[in-house]
């Protein structure tokens, strides 16, 4: 994503974070783990694979993913592994979303065209104003 001048450069780094997440929830095993974990607070891993019906590395390699977006919190006790959502994080990139949208200008009313129904038009054909 490049760099917006007009946004400080906290914003940038808030944009990389945002971009992060959002590709973590692109995946529709993701977004079920994610689905199963916002009903539980915390999920046995090999449970987790049971009920999605899929594989305990396949749902692990997923969790990596989720993990490294911040979205997941991992916790061993003994040989299982639990997994639970970070809903604070969760609901943040919600609230980055919500903001991305908010901060937007609201479009600019366009002029009436002249009488001749035509927009005005620049030298190089271009419509202006827009």
């Amino acid at each position: 994503m490049p760099k917006d001048p007009v946004q400080p450069a906290g914003a940038y780094q808030d944009y990389l974070e945002l971009q992060r997440a959002l590709r973590a929830l692109s995946d529709e095993v993701r977004l079920n783990i994610v689905r199963v974990l916002a009903g539980q607070s915390e999920v046995i891993v090999t449970d987790l694979a049971a009920t999605l019906l899929i594989s305990q590395p396949l749902v692990s390699w997923h969790l990596g993913s989720l993990r490294r977006a911040g979205l997941v919190h991992k916790r061993r006790q003994g040989r299982a592994v639990y997994i639970s959502l970070d809903m604070d994080r969760f609901r943040a990139v919600l609230g980055q979303l919500g903001a991305l949208v908010s901060d937007v200008a609201r479009p600019r009313e366009q002029p009436n065209p002249p009488s001749g129904g035509r927009a005005p038009v620049d030298a190089a054909g271009m419509l202006r104003g827009l």
